[in-house]
Protein backbone atom coordinates (compact mmCIF):
# COMPACT_ATOMS: atom_id res chain seq x y z
CA UNK A 1 0.00 0.00 0.00
CA UNK A 2 1.08 3.61 -0.52
CA UNK A 3 0.49 6.21 1.83
CA UNK A 4 -1.56 8.98 0.35
CA UNK A 5 -1.94 12.30 1.64
CA UNK A 6 -5.24 11.77 2.75
CA UNK A 7 -6.55 7.98 3.61
CA UNK A 8 -9.50 7.86 1.71
CA UNK A 9 -7.67 7.89 -1.54
CA UNK A 10 -5.37 4.87 -0.54
CA UNK A 11 -7.43 2.41 -2.60
CA UNK A 12 -6.88 -1.69 -2.12
CA UNK A 13 -7.69 -3.63 -4.68
CA UNK A 14 -7.45 -6.70 -3.26
CA UNK A 15 -10.61 -9.30 -3.51
CA UNK A 16 -10.49 -10.67 -0.15
CA UNK A 17 -10.07 -8.50 3.06
CA UNK A 18 -9.94 -9.77 6.66
CA UNK A 19 -13.65 -10.56 7.45
CA UNK A 20 -15.72 -11.11 4.19
CA UNK A 21 -19.66 -10.95 3.97
CA UNK A 22 -20.02 -14.41 3.95
CA UNK A 23 -18.48 -14.79 7.70
CA UNK A 24 -21.42 -13.59 8.89
CA UNK A 25 -24.19 -15.33 7.19
CA UNK A 26 -25.48 -18.55 8.29
CA UNK A 27 -28.11 -20.99 8.21
CA UNK A 28 -27.74 -20.46 4.71
CA UNK A 29 -30.60 -21.10 2.21
CA UNK A 30 -32.40 -21.13 -0.86
CA UNK A 31 -32.81 -17.29 -1.89
CA UNK A 32 -34.20 -15.92 -5.24
CA UNK A 33 -31.97 -14.44 -7.34
CA UNK A 34 -33.76 -11.06 -7.16
CA UNK A 35 -34.48 -8.38 -4.12
CA UNK A 36 -35.83 -5.00 -3.84
CA UNK A 37 -34.60 -2.40 -1.17
CA UNK A 38 -36.67 0.09 -0.13
CA UNK A 39 -36.20 2.88 2.48
CA UNK A 40 -40.68 2.79 3.50
CA UNK A 41 -40.55 0.89 6.30
CA UNK A 42 -44.30 1.63 6.40
CA UNK A 43 -44.78 0.13 3.17
CA UNK A 44 -43.22 -3.02 4.54
CA UNK A 45 -45.27 -3.63 7.78
CA UNK A 46 -48.32 -2.94 5.58
CA UNK A 47 -47.03 -5.89 3.47
CA UNK A 48 -46.58 -7.70 6.80
CA UNK A 49 -49.86 -7.32 8.26
CA UNK A 50 -51.34 -8.53 4.64
CA UNK A 51 -49.73 -11.71 5.21
CA UNK A 52 -47.23 -11.49 1.79
CA UNK A 53 -44.20 -11.60 3.56
CA UNK A 54 -42.11 -14.30 4.86
CA UNK A 55 -39.22 -13.59 6.80
CA UNK A 56 -35.84 -15.66 5.16
CA UNK A 57 -32.94 -13.87 7.08
CA UNK A 58 -32.25 -10.66 8.83
CA UNK A 59 -29.25 -7.60 8.66
CA UNK A 60 -28.15 -7.72 11.91
CA UNK A 61 -26.31 -4.86 13.76
CA UNK A 62 -25.19 -3.90 17.33
CA UNK A 63 -28.00 -0.90 16.42
CA UNK A 64 -30.78 -1.94 14.45
CA UNK A 65 -32.12 -5.47 12.89
CA UNK A 66 -33.75 -5.33 9.68
CA UNK A 67 -35.37 -8.37 8.77
CA UNK A 68 -34.89 -10.11 5.24
CA UNK A 69 -38.52 -10.86 3.49
CA UNK A 70 -39.33 -13.16 0.57
CA UNK A 71 -42.47 -12.60 -1.22
CA UNK A 72 -44.18 -13.23 -4.69
CA UNK A 73 -44.90 -11.35 -7.74
CA UNK A 74 -47.25 -13.14 -10.46
CA UNK A 75 -45.83 -16.39 -9.22
CA UNK A 76 -42.50 -15.08 -8.99
CA UNK A 77 -40.48 -15.26 -5.46
CA UNK A 78 -38.18 -11.81 -4.90
CA UNK A 79 -36.69 -11.01 -1.75
CA UNK A 80 -37.61 -7.12 -0.11
CA UNK A 81 -35.86 -5.37 2.95
CA UNK A 82 -35.79 -1.95 4.36
CA UNK A 83 -32.32 -0.29 3.22
CA UNK A 84 -30.06 0.87 5.96
CA UNK A 85 -29.63 5.15 6.09
CA UNK A 86 -26.13 5.86 4.96
CA UNK A 87 -23.86 5.10 3.22
CA UNK A 88 -21.77 2.76 5.17
CA UNK A 89 -24.56 0.94 6.62
CA UNK A 90 -26.31 0.14 2.50
CA UNK A 91 -22.68 -0.80 1.69
CA UNK A 92 -22.78 -3.43 4.50
CA UNK A 93 -26.50 -4.31 4.23
CA UNK A 94 -25.91 -5.04 0.30
CA UNK A 95 -22.89 -6.61 0.92
CA UNK A 96 -24.46 -9.31 3.04
CA UNK A 97 -27.26 -9.62 0.70
CA UNK A 98 -25.18 -10.64 -2.02
CA UNK A 99 -23.21 -12.79 0.24
CA UNK A 100 -26.82 -14.52 1.14
CA UNK A 101 -27.32 -15.49 -2.97
CA UNK A 102 -29.06 -11.98 -4.34
CA UNK A 103 -27.72 -11.29 -7.81
CA UNK A 104 -30.05 -8.51 -9.04
CA UNK A 105 -31.24 -5.60 -7.48
CA UNK A 106 -33.72 -2.60 -7.25
CA UNK A 107 -33.24 -0.33 -4.74
CA UNK A 108 -36.33 2.83 -4.12
CA UNK A 109 -36.49 5.80 -1.90
CA UNK A 110 -36.71 9.37 -1.78
CA UNK A 111 -34.37 12.04 -2.05
CA UNK A 112 -33.61 15.72 -1.66
CA UNK A 113 -35.09 18.35 -4.73
CA UNK A 114 -31.81 20.42 -6.02
CA UNK A 115 -34.05 22.11 -8.24
CA UNK A 116 -37.86 23.48 -7.77
CA UNK A 117 -39.10 21.90 -11.10
CA UNK A 118 -38.51 17.94 -9.40
CA UNK A 119 -42.18 18.02 -8.44
CA UNK A 120 -43.38 16.41 -5.04
CA UNK A 121 -43.31 12.88 -5.63
CA UNK A 122 -41.49 12.44 -9.48
CA UNK A 123 -39.95 9.90 -10.13
CA UNK A 124 -36.10 10.02 -10.82
CA UNK A 125 -33.64 7.35 -12.20
CA UNK A 126 -30.15 8.31 -11.21
CA UNK A 127 -27.67 6.87 -14.21
CA UNK A 128 -25.03 8.49 -11.77
CA UNK A 129 -23.65 9.76 -8.65
CA UNK A 130 -21.23 11.95 -7.01
CA UNK A 131 -19.30 10.13 -4.44
CA UNK A 132 -19.29 12.61 -1.38
CA UNK A 133 -19.34 9.90 0.68
CA UNK A 134 -16.87 7.47 2.33
CA UNK A 135 -17.53 3.60 1.47
CA UNK A 136 -17.15 4.00 -2.05
CA UNK A 137 -13.35 4.85 -2.11
CA UNK A 138 -12.80 1.85 -0.81
CA UNK A 139 -14.84 -0.31 -3.36
CA UNK A 140 -13.54 1.28 -6.62
CA UNK A 141 -10.33 3.84 -7.42
CA UNK A 142 -11.05 7.20 -6.45
CA UNK A 143 -13.50 9.13 -9.17
CA UNK A 144 -15.83 12.06 -9.47
CA UNK A 145 -18.95 9.76 -9.81
CA UNK A 146 -19.75 6.64 -9.92
CA UNK A 147 -22.12 5.45 -13.07
CA UNK A 148 -24.88 3.21 -12.34
CA UNK A 149 -25.55 -0.34 -14.17
CA UNK A 150 -25.99 0.08 -17.74
CA UNK A 151 -27.95 -2.62 -17.94
CA UNK A 152 -30.21 -2.03 -14.89
CA UNK A 153 -30.73 1.76 -16.07
CA UNK A 154 -31.88 0.79 -19.57
CA UNK A 155 -34.39 -2.40 -17.84
CA UNK A 156 -35.88 0.86 -15.59
CA UNK A 157 -36.10 3.34 -18.14
CA UNK A 158 -37.77 0.89 -20.84
CA UNK A 159 -40.11 -0.61 -17.99
CA UNK A 160 -41.72 3.29 -17.33
CA UNK A 161 -41.58 4.16 -20.76
CA UNK A 162 -43.80 1.47 -21.95
CA UNK A 163 -45.85 2.19 -19.43
CA UNK A 164 -45.83 5.86 -19.54
CA UNK A 165 -44.54 6.34 -16.09
CA UNK A 166 -43.20 9.84 -16.01
CA UNK A 167 -39.88 10.31 -14.49
CA UNK A 168 -36.82 11.96 -14.91
CA UNK A 169 -32.77 10.36 -15.69
CA UNK A 170 -30.29 12.57 -14.01
CA UNK A 171 -27.54 12.57 -11.82
CA UNK A 172 -27.62 12.64 -7.56
CA UNK A 173 -25.47 13.90 -5.28
CA UNK A 174 -24.62 11.10 -2.41
CA UNK A 175 -23.20 12.72 0.72
CA UNK A 176 -22.57 11.84 4.26
CA UNK A 177 -23.52 14.85 5.98
CA UNK A 178 -26.99 15.19 6.23
CA UNK A 179 -26.33 18.94 8.10
CA UNK A 180 -23.63 19.78 6.04
CA UNK A 181 -25.84 20.59 3.01
CA UNK A 182 -24.26 24.37 2.18
CA UNK A 183 -25.72 26.64 -0.07
CA UNK A 184 -22.78 27.06 -1.92
CA UNK A 185 -22.00 22.98 -2.29
CA UNK A 186 -25.84 23.02 -3.44
CA UNK A 187 -24.87 25.12 -6.29
CA UNK A 188 -21.64 23.25 -7.12
CA UNK A 189 -23.44 20.30 -7.41
CA UNK A 190 -25.98 21.59 -9.25
CA UNK A 191 -23.58 23.05 -11.75
CA UNK A 192 -22.24 19.78 -12.32
CA UNK A 193 -25.66 18.22 -13.31
CA UNK A 194 -27.23 16.82 -9.80
CA UNK A 195 -30.78 17.14 -9.67
CA UNK A 196 -31.16 15.41 -6.21
CA UNK A 197 -29.18 14.62 -3.20
CA UNK A 198 -29.38 11.47 -0.94
CA UNK A 199 -27.35 9.40 1.22
CA UNK A 200 -26.48 5.54 -0.48
CA UNK A 201 -26.52 6.27 -4.63
CA UNK A 202 -23.09 6.05 -4.82
CA UNK A 203 -22.03 3.11 -2.61
CA UNK A 204 -24.81 0.90 -3.48
CA UNK A 205 -23.49 1.34 -7.52
CA UNK A 206 -19.87 0.93 -6.27
CA UNK A 207 -20.53 -2.08 -4.37
CA UNK A 208 -22.79 -3.69 -7.36
CA UNK A 209 -19.78 -3.08 -9.57
CA UNK A 210 -17.29 -4.28 -7.34
CA UNK A 211 -19.33 -7.58 -6.73
CA UNK A 212 -20.14 -7.75 -10.21
CA UNK A 213 -24.35 -7.88 -9.54
CA UNK A 214 -26.53 -5.86 -11.41
CA UNK A 215 -28.29 -3.08 -9.14
CA UNK A 216 -30.87 0.24 -9.98
CA UNK A 217 -32.27 2.61 -8.50
CA UNK A 218 -35.67 4.59 -8.27
CA UNK A 219 -36.13 7.42 -6.70
CA UNK A 220 -39.01 10.04 -5.65
CA UNK A 221 -38.64 13.56 -5.16
CA UNK A 222 -39.20 14.36 -1.51
CA UNK A 223 -38.10 17.85 0.23
CA UNK A 224 -36.94 20.82 -1.29
CA UNK A 225 -33.61 22.48 -1.38
CA UNK A 226 -33.37 24.67 -4.10
CA UNK A 227 -34.67 27.89 -2.27
CA UNK A 228 -33.65 30.04 0.17
CA UNK A 229 -34.83 28.17 2.66
CA UNK A 230 -35.68 24.22 3.19
CA UNK A 231 -39.04 23.10 2.45
CA UNK A 232 -39.90 19.65 3.99
CA UNK A 233 -42.92 19.73 1.86
CA UNK A 234 -44.17 16.89 4.25
CA UNK A 235 -42.32 14.37 1.48
CA UNK A 236 -43.44 11.46 3.97
CA UNK A 237 -46.94 11.79 3.40
CA UNK A 238 -47.42 10.24 0.43
CA UNK A 239 -48.03 6.90 1.43
CA UNK A 240 -50.16 5.41 -1.60
CA UNK A 241 -46.76 6.71 -3.64
CA UNK A 242 -44.50 4.37 -1.48
CA UNK A 243 -46.97 1.97 -1.91
CA UNK A 244 -47.21 2.04 -5.69
CA UNK A 245 -43.47 2.41 -5.96
CA UNK A 246 -42.64 -0.62 -4.62
CA UNK A 247 -44.98 -2.80 -6.46
CA UNK A 248 -43.34 -0.83 -9.30
CA UNK A 249 -39.73 -1.63 -8.25
CA UNK A 250 -40.57 -5.51 -7.61
CA UNK A 251 -42.18 -5.56 -11.06
CA UNK A 252 -38.81 -4.04 -12.59
CA UNK A 253 -36.28 -6.10 -10.62
CA UNK A 254 -38.12 -9.58 -12.24
CA UNK A 255 -37.12 -7.70 -15.58
CA UNK A 256 -33.64 -7.18 -14.71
Amino acid sequence: MLKRDFPILEFDSALKAKIEPSDTIKNQRDIPEHCVITFFGDVIKRMISEGRLKKVGKFKTCTVVLPIYETEVDGKPIGIVQGYLGAAGSGAQLEQLIAMGFKKFIVCGTAGALKKDIQLGHLIVPYSAIRDEGLSYHYLKPSREVECSKSALKCITKYLKVNEIPFIEAKTWTTDAFYRETDDKIDLRISEGCVTVEMEAAAFFAVAKFRSVVLGQILYGGDDLSGIKWDSRNWNRLEDLRINLVDLSMEICLEL
